[in-house]
């Protein structure tokens, strides 16, 4: 608590050095979002909002390297801009002056763009709102936070829970400020989705994989990885609903993730009788969403590729413990995209630090009848 009070007053004194202005050369919106894939396709529907009531502005979207393909071709975003934003490389820091040389790096790159105006889209993002102003950027919008909103122009109150609706609180604000035309839907599943496009050349790829594999009828997946180890549930556990799954439906199992998660898809293939399927690291993001887009189902842990199964538009499972549901939860349909969660609270609820292992309590509650009851059901409506 005393290192966050004196972290807090040390941004504040930041805030009030002198940054050099800059002045606006055309109508460029700059979104800073450093997080992950979820993260980046909670932003989808705002994103779309935003586009849909300033049609005419250029809109940039600075986020890390591991999130552009997210919004790769999206007609909603003119240009993406990677930063490898520090607190979000899911590495360890070089040196404890590494993200202060970064400031000063992008500080001048960004003032050479000019942009008119900048969105902080993650509350406590000091290092993004500490960019913005050292840039001069004339306009700086974002939620009012204690670490942010020193560096801010435009302090916004976010009530929201759902992180859907605090990215489209935030750009709502945005078009007002800069006066283009108010959004008129209300920020729903239904009425602002999730946005993700697959092309011809990525379906055709995913086709390719799934003959490739020797998969040609329905199929099923289970994604078991996240980017928090907190957030994993038992592998044998995972073996024990994909054998149910092939026996009551006589689909192909189909494990993917990432390279670095094989050894957790070989502890399920080693638990199977019956030899299932790997896709570790033979897909990128967007083959990922092209043959999740395929599947009759997909299942998996709170995770940004089970987010981007929803926003694919195929039925999902997923199973939630540390993280929150209100927060994070799938937007969707909550009859295609299911929530299983044991509903235990501890005083670490929400710590997702890489530091965290396996084996948290509310995961370790959700049992496989659970998870097979749900798979039932989901695929019984088609």
């Amino acid at each position: 608590m005393i290192a966050h009070r004196v972290r807090n007053l040390g941004l504040a004194v930041a805030a009030r050095m002198p940054a050099p202005s800059t002045r606006s050369t055309g109508g460029e919106i700059l979104l800073i979002r450093p997080d992950h894939i979820g993260d980046l396709l909670f932003l989808t529907p705002a994103l779309h909002r935003l586009r849909c009531s300033m049609p005419e502005a250029r809109i940039t979207l600075a986020t890390g390297p591991w999130g552009a393909d997210v919004v790769a071709g999206s007609p909603d975003v003119d240009e993406v801009i990677t930063i490898p934003f520090p607190g979000f490389t899911r590495k360890e820091a070089r040196s404890p002056i590494a993200p202060y040389r970064l400031l000063a790096t992008w500080e001048q790159r960004l003032r050479d763009r000019a942009p008119a105006a900048a969105v902080i889209l993650r509350d406590d993002h000091w290092w993004g709102a500490w960019l913005a102003q050292r840039a001069g950027i004339p306009v700086r919008i974002g939620a009012d936070h204690p670490v942010a909103r020193h560096f801010l122009t435009r302090p916004v109150q976010v009530p929201e829970r759902h992180w859907v609706r605090r990215n489209a609180v935030l750009l709502d604000a945005t078009v007002s400020l800069l006066d283009g035309r108010p959004p008129g839907l209300l920020v729903m599943p239904e009425t602002a989705p999730l946005r993700w496009t697959v092309t011809e050349a990525e379906d055709e790829a995913a086709v390719t994989l799934l003959r490739d594999v020797g998969v040609s009828g329905p199929f099923v997946v289970i994604h078991p990885g996240s980017g928090a180890t907190v957030k994993l549930w038992p592998a044998r556990r995972w073996a024990a609903v994909a054998g149910a799954i092939r026996a009551e439906q006589g689909c192909a199992i189909l494990l993917t993730g990432s390279a670095a998660e094989e050894p957790l898809m070989t502890q399920i293939q080693a638990a199977l009788p019956e030899p299932v399927i790997s896709l570790a690291g033979r897909t990128d993001l967007r083959q990922l969403g092209a043959l999740f887009r395929r599947a009759r189902l997909v299942c998996g842990v709170d995770s940004g590729p089970l987010h981007l199964a929803v926003a694919a538009g195929t039925p999902t499972i997923h199973l939630y413990g540390p993280s929150s549901i209100d927060d994070y939860g799938p937007w969707g349909d909550p009859q295609r995209n299911r929530v299983i969660s044991a509903g235990l609270h501890c005083p670490r609820c929400g710590d997702l630090s890489p530091h965290r292992p396996e084996g948290a309590g509310c995961m370790i509650a959700i049992t496989v009848e659970q998870v097979n009851a749900a798979v039932r059901e989901v695929l019984s409506r088609g």
